[in-house]
Parts: C-alpha cells; structure tokens; sequence
C-alpha cells in the first residue's frame, strides 16, 4: 500500500515537472491534461512551435518536429495536435503538419501532411486506415 501511494505521487510530481519545463522554460503550447512520455522528443530549435491539445497521448520514443532547414535558412513553423489524439511509439511528425481532434497515429508511423478529425493512420508515410471513427479521452477507441 505504501509504495503504490510512493509510486504514485512519484508520477504526479514528475508529471507536473515536465509540464513546468516544457511550457515555462521552454514556451511550449502544452495543455495540461496531456499526457507527454519523458522519453518523447521535442524539437528544442523552436520549441514555441509545439502544441498539444487537452487529454492527448504522446508516447515514449515520438519525435515532434518544428523547423525545417531544407526549405531555406531558419524556416520556423508550427506542429499541431488536436484533442484527444494518441500518437503511438517511435512516430514522427514532420514540421508544420496537423493532427486534428480524435486521431490514434499508429506506431512508428511518418507523419507528412495534415490529417482530419475522427480516423486512424499508420504507414509510412502515414496513410488514413478508418475514416469515422469514435475515439474518447486519452485517444481511446470506442466501439
């Protein structure tokens, strides 16, 4: 019993840690219901870039971009993700692109262009699998 409530307020000072790093430190646009993986990783070069909606997942290994040196010299923009939107292990948005509200990214997908609202993708590049789906809090599949 002692070490579930340890373990416990454990995850909620940690959680309110990187929430205090990422929005206050870093300028990031992360809503507080979200819940962010320790091991995701965000792109520090434009950090205001990033924004995550209310009770989105993001997992552990996925890799946020937000500026893009191939299209010329410091070309800063935004990523976006909706609401309820859980993006799956070791997947990478490309910069500028957005996820609209009730998406699941399946893992290891490739993010490259925008994605509407209410469907499932995976692939590399991330293609639509289900279009019209219902999809819950946290990202939650419901059936």
């Amino acid at each position: 019993m002692i070490s579930k409530i340890r373990t416990l307020i454990k995850l909620i000072f940690l959680n309110k840690l990187l929430f205090f790093i990422n929005n206050t430190l870093y300028g990031m646009d992360i809503h507080p219901t979200a819940i962010v993986s320790f091991k995701c990783r965000f792109d520090k070069t434009n950090p205001k870039g990033v924004h995550i909606g209310e009770n989105s997942v993001i997992t552990t290994g996925v890799v946020i971009l937000t500026h893009n040196y191939v299209e010329g010299h410091g070309v800063f923009v935004d990523t976006r993700v909706g609401k309820n939107v859980f993006i799956g292990v070791n997947s990478i948005l490309l910069p500028g692109v957005t996820i609209n509200d009730n998406v699941i990214v399946g893992a290891g997908s490739v993010v490259t262009k925008d994605i509407p609202s209410n469907c499932i993708i995976a692939g590399n590049p991330a293609k639509i699998l289900k279009e019209n789906v219902a999809i819950g809090k946290n990202g939650q599949l419901i059936k």
